[in-house]
């Protein structure tokens, strides 16, 4: 009897904050005044079929009605996802009359001026705005994945307006920079996405230095054979396979070798003592030294940092190793007690 005069009491508040009355609400209804008049008495419930239409006339959710009190939350759930829809819609359209503003008079200059190379230039840029300030806004799921997407894409056809406009040919490098750069920064979170982490799984990793790897590659051939001739590839293939030699072992000695972070530490330092030797070897081989010249320690307080680097590189490793060596009998001594 309570439950009934608490959902009669709910029912008539709502009802006088619309300002009807009892006959006003039966008439929406479709039902007698007295039936609405013992809803609001607690004589009897509403019926079943009337949930829906009492709840449309009252403005109120079933919830509300089955509970009799106001879900505040869900009303301002509600209220923020409205005015965030309104938001969207006014922000598209002032962004749209602002690329209209530069569009049309740009559009009407360069072809009154005989061209329309400019007007792509600028509508290229306008891609690339449109990419960081809008489709964050309008998309829904993915957004940092489509808006990383879109804005490669514009900046793509920025640089092919722009080469096209200047007449220069550096579309190719910068395509291929630009491209390293991404994988490098944003590669990572782009493989964690829902839609490709099925994919790669356990081997992001791997993904994204080969993927690293290839592009540089690809920068350093296209680079040196552009601007140089071979023996500047042959110099700069070599000198970067000495580089990204060590960036490897790095990352296969942290991310797959299974010992204590001690010992990886270590070898770590020891890759790098061997890529200082091998750098060093090389960038004085092509100098014209000969071999027994680079090994010697003369001049090492001058000239041969290379070599105090390296022995500093390997002291840092033996001490790691050590280090390795104690955590690990450390470690094991509590297990066999």
């Amino acid at each position: 009897m309570e439950d009934k005069i608490t959902l009669g009491k709910f029912i008539q508040s709502k009802r006088k904050e619309l300002g009807l009355s009892q006959k006003d609400l039966a008439k929406e209804l479709y039902v007698t005044e007295s039936a609405v008049s013992k809803w609001e008495r607690g004589v009897s419930y509403p019926d079943i079929t009337m949930i829906s239409g009492l709840c449309r006339v009252l403005g109120i959710s079933e919830h509300e009605l089955c509970t009799a009190s106001e879900d505040n939350q869900q009303r301002e759930a509600e209220f923020m996802a409205r005015s965030y829809k309104s938001f969207v819609r006014g922000y598209t359209i002032i962004t749209g009359i602002g690329y209209l503003a530069a569009i049309i008079p740009s559009f009407i200059y360069n072809v009154a001026h005989g061209g329309i190379g400019w007007f792509m230039v600028l509508i290229t840029s306008l891609m690339l705005t449109f990419s960081f300030i809008n489709v964050p806004v309008l998309v829904k799921k993915n957004r940092a994945l489509w808006t990383l997407g879109s804005a490669t894409v514009s900046l793509m056809l920025l640089y092919a307006a722009g080469c096209v406009y200047s007449h220069g040919d550096w579309f190719v490098m910068a395509v291929l920079g630009t491209l390293l750069g991404e994988a490098i920064v944003f590669l990572p979170f782009v493989l964690r996405s829902e839609r490709l982490e099925k994919y790669v799984r356990n081997s992001k990793g791997l993904v994204c230095m080969a993927a690293d790897s290839v592009l540089t590659f690809a920068c350093v051939v296209f680079g040196t054979l552009k601007y140089g001739d071979v023996v500047d590839l042959r110099d700069g293939m070599l000198a970067t396979v000495t580089c990204v030699a060590l960036v490897w072992a790095v990352f296969l000695i942290i991310r797959y070798l299974k010992v204590n972070g001690f010992f990886k530490g270590a070898l770590c330092f020891v890759a790098s003592a061997v890529w200082v030797v091998a750098m060093t070897v090389l960038s004085n081989a092509w100098n014209g030294m000969k071999l027994s010249d680079i090994i010697s320690l003369k001049g090492a307080d001058n000239d041969r940092y290379d070599v105090i680097v390296c022995l500093c590189l390997a002291g840092v490793a033996a001490v790691l190793a050590i280090a390795g060596v104690v955590y690990k009998f450390v470690r094991k001594k509590p297990q066999d007690r």
